[in-house]
């Protein structure tokens, strides 16, 4: 994946942690690792291993909270009265 291809994906990946934010699945605590490297989507001059970096970081908190809302789901389906 060239540079171009990468800040694009960066750009998607937080145009996604923003829509977790806005519907209260996360928190900007949430984000504290990727937000720790500095390197936002706009950062055009940072390098491509920092929006590597960015990009892996937002990857796995993203993948870490659908897993968490997916088992919240999962156990909210269990507790539920039969119908």
């Amino acid at each position: 994946m060239n540079k171009n291809e990468l800040v694009h994906l960066h750009a998607l990946l937080a145009q996604v942690a923003e829509e977790y934010a806005d519907e209260g699945l996360a928190t900007r605590d949430d984000f504290a690792a990727y937000h720790e490297l500095g390197t936002t989507p706009m950062a055009l001059r940072r390098s491509r291993a920092d929006h590597e970096a960015a990009t892996r970081a937002l990857a796995r908190t993203l993948a870490r909270l659908s897993t968490d809302e997916i088992r919240g789901s999962d156990r909210e389906l269990e507790e539920s009265p039969a119908v």
